[in-house]
């Protein structure tokens, strides 16, 4: 399908467009004045010829074959109106349409196909003003000073006329260029904003994931400095209860040792080894609660 939003097919269409439908009112008006003839003229020919590279050049743009749809629409006709001014005087065409055609590829075509085509137009003019200036009398020219002015004048306003719509297209392309290239910077600052975009989003939810943890973690420490001090509570509470009874006994066994003047040695010995092994017993039990992560129980 073609492409309305590209500036250069939309102008062709147009262009050809009308082109068809100029040139199909010059071949009516043509047949019309030259009804009493009894067959085709050469002009008629020229006529149809034109019509039918129109109508090629709409087939090839429908199959986006652009350049050449351009080269269709320009490069026959222009050949059949150099025919037409060289062999056909009275021809109903004229110079003003090969100005035209100029203008025309002046728009549509870029680099060395543009430049090939003003040679050809600048070829096919001098061909015809070769062909005028040797017989200026058969097409309709008083001299050939009016033939040499003729073609300046025709010269200069092809000039005029095609470089400054060559200036404008290479203008055009020149802004078009820079647009696209804006465009594709802010494409791919788009696609970097995003990007980052998307790695923030990664690392807050990383982010999130850490904190979660570290919520594990420290509920886990908090639980277990609370185990340990509730494990040193109970180990003092057994300190102080289990421990200090029979150290107690033990210190005051020997304290009244000290002060009697007889003692009961075997009496002494055998109460300081109870309370020795009650120590012993309470010590090997907390030191297996502690290991075995009981609570400390009597």
């Amino acid at each position: 399908m073609i492409q309305k939003n590209n500036i250069e097919v939309y102008f062709l269409t147009i262009l050809l467009r009308i082109s068809f439908v100029g040139v199909l009112l010059i071949t009516f008006f043509d047949l019309v004045f030259e009804s009493g003839k009894s067959s085709v003229t050469s002009s008629n020919i020229v006529d149809i010829i034109i019509l039918v590279c129109i109508g090629l050049a709409f087939i090839l743009l429908h199959f986006n074959k652009y350049h050449a749809a351009v080269i269709t629409a320009t490069f026959t006709p222009l050949t059949a109106l150099f025919y037409s001014n060289i062999y056909l005087p009275h021809s109903t065409t004229a110079m003003a349409a090969i100005i035209a055609i100029g203008f025309s590829f002046s728009i549509l075509l870029n680099g060395i196909s543009r430049k090939i085509m003003h040679a050809y137009v600048g070829f096919g003019m001098a061909v015809v003003f070769y062909f005028q200036f040797a017989e200026p009398s058969l097409y309709l020219k008083t001299s050939s000073g009016e033939v040499i002015t003729t073609f300046i004048f025709y010269a200069v306003v092809y000039s005029i006329i095609t470089f400054s719509a060559t200036a404008l297209k290479l203008k055009y392309d020149s802004i078009n260029r820079e647009l696209i290239s804006k465009n594709q910077e802010l494409l791919e600052k788009n696609i970097l904003m995003e990007k980052k975009n998307q790695e923030l989003i990664e690392s807050e939810n990383q982010m999130n994931e850490i904190n979660i943890h570290l919520e594990h973690i420290v509920e886990e420490r908090t639980n277990n400095v609370k185990s340990k001090n509730e494990y040193l509570v109970k180990y003092a509470f057994a300190n102080a209860h289990h421990v200090r009874g029979p150290l107690a006994r033990i210190l005051g066994l020997l304290q009244l040792a000290k002060i009697e003047t007889t003692v009961d040695y075997p009496f002494l010995f055998k109460n300081i080894e109870q309370q020795a092994e009650e120590i012993d017993e309470v010590l090997k039990t907390i030191n297996k609660e502690l290991e075995e992560g009981q609570d400390i129980f009597f």
